[in-house]
């Protein structure tokens, strides 16, 4: 049975994360929330830094709607995130950041349309630009956004076929 402090920590931090996202979560959403940031970020509910996790992730969400930690290349995802967003303070030019982020992620630069390039930073909430310097905290919703792109231009496993001879009997 959770204490009337859990209840009401519970409660404040999905109030944050409504504030700052600007929509509400019904319960279940916010349970399953709590449960992927406790997995992904240790939140523990009445820690200090709490308030500091769910205000980091709504943040993130507010910016980037795609983030969910229900995809099923999130962990592919969140290590594209996690190599920029631990980056110390590095800085990048638009066109330095695509040169690093198609190394890590193992993709052609050239084979990446112009629009999707700018489609990737829109969705992070950020406008391209090859000479703005951008900070690489900044970065790491592009990077989780592109590294959806990558895994589906990946070529898909072949299943092993079995090729038989089909004969009719008379």
């Amino acid at each position: 049975m959770a204490t009337k402090k859990y209840v009401a920590k519970y409660r404040l931090l999905k109030e944050t994360y409504e504030g700052i996202t600007g929509k509400g979560i019904s319960d279940i959403t916010w349970y399953r929330t709590v449960a992927s940031l406790k997995q992904y970020f240790s939140l523990s509910i009445e820690s200090e830094k709490a308030i500091s996790i769910v205000e980091t992730y709504a943040g993130m969400k507010r910016k980037c709607p795609a983030f969910s930690f229900r995809t099923s290349d999130f962990s592919e995802r969140w290590q594209a995130f996690k190599h920029f967003y631990d980056a110390e303070e590095v800085q990048y030019t638009g066109q330095q950041f695509l040169v690093a982020l198609a190394d890590y992620l193992k993709i052609n630069l050239d084979d990446v349309p112009r629009s999707t390039r700018y489609y990737w930073f829109s969705q992070a909430n950020l406008s391209y630009n090859a000479l703005h310097s951008y900070q690489s905290k900044d970065l790491a919703l592009v990077a989780f956004v592109a590294a959806k792109w990558a895994t589906n231009r990946r070529p898909q496993p072949m299943k092993s076929v079995t090729i038989s001879v089909l004969t009719l009997t008379l």
